[in-house]
């Protein structure tokens, strides 16, 4: 063995000492040390490989490990689009190495339709700067009657001070506590107006509506998917509290919610791809459709429940959490202007 690399080209000699490397077959893991009973470990899952593979080894078990990785993603992808529920079903039976895991897809659907949507609704195309117009951005976002509706009045994101204080008066910040000064105690304002009304003349005084706008839209668009994401739990607790009779732990509940999730982001991205084309505007109008549609169908798949049960389960789920939703924007919005 001293003289193998002496007697043999260097090429050669490599090749050889790749293949000595090699055994048929280890008996025991490699990974974690489990005595072997078949192709794969019992204690870790790690296949039985070789310690060292030649080139040949390595193209064949990277191509059959992105076969076995296609396989599951392409398949849930489809029962995420079109089978509503099944595979939460089959998922909560125990049938899970058949799918890709749900918080795998999660996440790397939400990166798609983040993605799509931060490169198709972006502040740089709303002129911000030079309209310095609230009412631009308030719809934009077209939630704006949504917060005022579900949360009675509540005022949604940044407004100027001429528009939302109290004392139009004191238009800088000075001025505002000035005439707070001169009034008596008990009629000053409390700390929590007191802050806000310090808070926007403060901003003001920084920067022009324009900017003030932008640098708004741009912290609640960057929350909104760490927002999203925080309503979930509230989402599954819905479903236990609708389901509570029936025997559902709540993590099942939170697997119907994620798979769901899921395909909110799918049929999202589908969406944007869509609303950029105009003449597939009947597509934008049947995939809008089907969100709502395969909620009904999944909650009667995983469910089980007649027809006028999960209408109306389905209905107050929709309301309560829409209710939800809200208080959620609004907090958003409370968070962007305190950070502004």
């Amino acid at each position: 063995m001293e003289d193998l690399g002496k007697s043999l080209p260097f090429a050669e000699g490599f090749i050889d000492a790749e293949r000595a490397g090699k055994s048929a077959g280890e008996q025991h893991c490699l990974n974690c040390g489990t005595p072997l009973t078949g192709k794969y470990c019992g204690n870790c899952g790690q296949r039985d490989l070789p310690a060292r593979q030649n080139l040949g080894d390595l193209l064949i078990n990277f191509i059959s490990s992105f076969y076995s990785f296609e396989s599951k993603f392409f398949k849930t992808f489809k029962y995420l689009l079109f089978y509503p529920g099944k595979i939460t079903a089959e998922y909560n039976a125990g049938k899970r190495e058949s799918f890709y895991h749900p918080a795998r897809m999660y996440v790397f659907l939400s990166f798609i339709f983040f993605l799509l949507f931060s490169t198709v609704f972006s502040t740089d195309d709303m002129d911000l700067e030079e309209k310095g117009d609230f009412k631009t951005v308030q719809d934009s976002l077209n939630v704006d009657s949504l917060v005022r509706e579900n949360t009675k009045g509540l005022k949604f994101g940044y407004q100027p001070v001429e528009i939302s204080t109290e004392s139009k008066v004191a238009k800088t910040l000075a001025q505002y506590d000035s005439l707070q000064n001169a009034l008596p105690a008990e009629k000053r304002d409390g700390y929590i107006k007191r802050y806000f009304e310090r808070k926007g003349r403060e901003v003001e005084a920084g920067a022009t509506q324009g900017q003030i706008a932008k640098a708004f839209m741009n912290d609640m668009m960057e929350n909104t998917p760490k927002m999203i994401f925080i309503l979930m739990p509230f989402f599954a607790l819905l479903l236990k509290l609708f389901y509570v009779r029936r025997d559902f732990y709540y993590s099942e509940h939170l697997i119907f919610t994620i798979f769901f999730y899921d395909f909110i982001y799918l049929i999202g991205s589908l969406i944007i791809l869509a609303s950029k084309v105009e003449w597939l505007w009947w597509l934008e109008l049947g995939l809008y459709m089907w969100i709502f549609i395969y909620l009904y169908k999944a909650m009667r798949k995983v469910y089980k429940q007649g027809r006028a049960k999960t209408v109306i389960k389905f209905l107050l789920l929709n309301f309560l959490f829409l209710f939800v939703v809200s208080f959620g924007i609004a907090g958003l919005a409370l968070i962007a202007f305190i950070r502004l």
